[in-house]
C-alpha cells in the first residue's frame, strides 16, 4: 500500500467555504464567469436553472486541454461542451417536470417553517407533515438515471431513503447508499486512526432534491437515514464526497455533521460523443485531458462513540492519485459458496425470489405462460442480477451476469438455449464457480439451483456457454434492468 501524506488544517467547519476556494480551478472559474451570460441563455431556451446547466458544463470541462481552456476564447471553449451539456440538461428537465408532479412539490409554495419533527407549517395556516421512508427500488432508478447530474445509476445500491410528502409516489429528497468497496477511502479513514472495515463503512454515493424544496430538507434527509443505519447496526461510519470543480461545497454535508478527512483525485471519462461516463461503467471511453481538482472526502460516525471519533478529526489526507487510479478493490473474504451452508442459503434466496416472480419480471417469450407456482421459466434474468447485487452487497464479491446457453449431455435433460446465470472467477478459468438459482428451467432437471465450479460441471455433462459476460456496474444499461427493478418493487413490497 503507498503511503499517505496528511497536510495539517486549522480550519473548522465553519470556513469551509473558503477552503473550498482554494481548492477550485482558477482557469475554470475565469471561463465560468465569462460564459455565464452564454449559459443563462441556454438554460432559458432549454427551460432549466441556470446551475443545472452550469453543472453539466463544468462536467465536460476536462474534455479540453489547459492549452484550449486559457488560449482560446471563451466563446470557443463553450461551444467545446455545449451540445453535451445542453442536452443532459434538458434530459434532466424533462425527467424532473414528472418527479415533480409525483412528488407532490406544488404543495410547498408558501411553506414557512419545516421542523426537525418532519412538520411543515405555512402562511395560510395550512399544515402537514412529510414522511421518511425507503424509495421503491423503480424510484430510486429515476432518481440516479434520469434526475442526478451524473444521470448514472449505481448498481450496487443497497439502501435508498426520501422525504415524502402525502400520497406522493416521488420523494422530494433522496439519499442512496453502497457498501464501501475501494481501498483508498478506508485507508483515508486508517490514516486518521479510524478502524472500520467494509462491513463498518457505507458511501453516501448519490443526494438529490426536487428544485424549490426548503435548504434544509436534504440534510434532514442525511440525519434520517443515518439514524435508520443506525437502527439497522449497518454501519459505524458513512463517508461521502463532494467536487469543488462542479461548483459544490459540501454545506448539506457539513450541515448534517460530516467532517471532512481527506482529498482524493477524480477521474473524468467521456464516451466517443463527448459525454460524461462514470468511473465504474467507463469501459473503452477516454480519459480527461485537463488535471483537475480534488474531491473532498468526508466521513460522519453514525454511533454515539464513532461520532465523537469522527468529529475530533483534524487535517486533510492526500490519496496519491497512483492508489485512486488503481481503483482497487477491497478483496472479498474467502468464502465456499459451494458448500452445503451456502447451498442452503442459496435454496432460501431461491425461496423468496419466487415470491416476486411475475409476468413482469420475466422474459417476454415467457410472459403469459402457465404458472405452477415457483416456475422458473424466464426469470433466470432477474434472478441472477439480485444473486450478483447480493453477492457484492454482502461479500464484496465480483459477480459476473453471463447470457448463454445451457446444455446436458446425454438424454436426461433438456438443453436452455436462451438462459442467464452468475459467475464468480476469471473468464475462462475451469475452477470459476457457477450459480444458477433457476437451474430448473431445464425440462427434466431435478434440483431448483445448480452450483459447482466450471470445469467439474462440464465433466458431470451441464454445460454453461457464456455468449456474453457482464459486470455488475454493466447491468443498469441492459435490457434485463427494467424487469429486475419489478422484481425489487415486487419483494420490497412484501418485506
Amino acid at each position: 500500500m503507498s503511503e499517505i501524506t496528511c497536510t495539517p488544517r486549522t480550519e473548522k467547519a465553519r470556513s469551509e467555504n473558503s477552503r473550498v476556494e482554494g481548492l477550485r480551478d482558477p482557469d475554470v472559474e475565469t471561463f465560468v464567469e465569462a460564459a455565464r451570460g452564454r449559459i443563462r441563455a441556454d438554460a432559458e431556451t432549454v427551460g432549466t436553472d441556470v446551475r443545472s446547466l452550469e453543472i453539466q458544463v463544468r462536467l465536460h470541462l476536462p474534455r479540453l486541454s489547459r492549452q484550449a481552456l486559457v488560449g482560446w476564447s471563451p466563446d470557443k471553449v463553450y461551444e467545446e461542451v455545449r451540445l453535451q451539456a445542453v442536452v443532459r440538461a434538458a434530459e434532466v428537465r424533462q425527467w424532473a417536470q414528472e418527479a415533480a408532479y409525483q412528488a407532490h412539490a406544488s404543495v410547498l409554495l408558501n411553506v414557512e417553517k419545516v421542523r426537525r419533527d418532519l412538520s411543515l407549517s405555512f402562511t395560510d395556516g395550512y399544515r402537514t407533515g412529510l414522511r421518511f421512508a425507503e424509495v421503491r427500488p423503480s424510484a430510486g432508478h429515476v432518481v440516479q438515471s434520469r434526475l442526478h447530474y451524473l444521470r448514472s445509476e449505481r448498481a450496487d445500491t443497497v439502501l435508498q431513503f426520501g422525504l415524502f410528502l402525502p400520497g406522493a409516489t416521488m420523494p422530494l429528497t433522496y439519499v442512496a447508499f453502497s457498501r464501501c468497496d475501494r481501498q483508498y477511502v478506508l485507508d483515508a479513514l486508517a490514516g486518521h486512526g479510524l478502524k472500520a472495515g467494509p462491513r463498518e463503512t457505507m458511501v453516501l454515493t448519490r443526494m438529490h432534491g426536487i428544485a424549490g424544496i426548503p435548504a434544509n430538507l436534504m440534510s434532514l434527509t442525511v440525519s434520517r437515514a443515518v439514524r435508520e443505519i443506525r437502527a439497522r447496526n449497518a454501519a459505524e461510519y458513512v463517508v461521502t464526497a463532494y467536487n469543488p470543480m462542479l461548483g459544490f461545497d459540501g454545506a448539506a454535508f457539513l450541515a448534517s455533521g460530516f467532517t471532512p478527512i481527506a482529498l482524493s483525485p477524480v477521474a473524468y471519462r467521456y464516451d466517443e460523443k463527448g459525454l460524461f461516463q462514470t468511473r465504474r461503467i467507463s469501459g473503452d471511453s477516454i480519459p480527461q485531458s485537463l488535471d483537475t481538482p480534488d474531491n473532498v472526502l468526508m466521513v460522519l460516525g453514525v454511533t454515539g462513540a464513532a461520532k465523537r471519533r469522527a468529529a475530533a478529526l483534524g487535517g486533510l489526507i492526500t490519496v496519491p492519485r497512483r492508489d485512486h487510479s488503481g481503483g482497487d478493490h477491497i478483496a472479498s473474504p474467502a468464502t465456499d459458496l459451494a458448500s452445503p451452508e451456502w447451498r442452503t442459503r442459496l435454496l432460501g434466496y431461491r425461496r423468496t425470489l419466487e415470491t416476486g416472480w411475475s409476468d413482469a419480471t420475466a422474459h417476454p417469450r415467457y410472459q403469459a405462460a402457465p404458472d405452477s407456482g415457483g416456475d422458473s421459466r424466464g426469470q433466470c434474468g432477474v434472478t441472477s442480477v439480485w444473486l450478483a447485487r447480493k453477492l457484492r452487497s454482502d461479500l464484496l464479491a465480483e459477480p459476473v451476469y453471463c447470457q448463454g446457453r445451457l446444455r446436458f449431455d446425454g438424454d436426461h435433460a433438456e438443453g436452455v438455449s436462451h438462459h442467464c446465470w452468475v459467475e464468480v472467477g476469471r473468464d475462462h478459468d475451469p475452477r470459476r464457480l457457477v450459480l444458477d438459482l433457476t437451474g430448473d428451467q431445464s425440462a427434466g432437471a431435478t434440483e431448483p439451483i445448480i452450483v459447482g465450479e466450471h470445469g467439474d460441471l462440464a465433466a458431470r455433462g451441464i454445460r454453461y456457454e457464456p455468449a456474453m459476460r457482464l459486470g455488475l456496474d454493466e447491468l443498469p444499461r441492459d435490457r434485463v434492468w427494467p424487469r429486475f427493478l419489478a422484481l425489487e418493487d415486487r419483494l420490497d413490497a412484501v418485506r
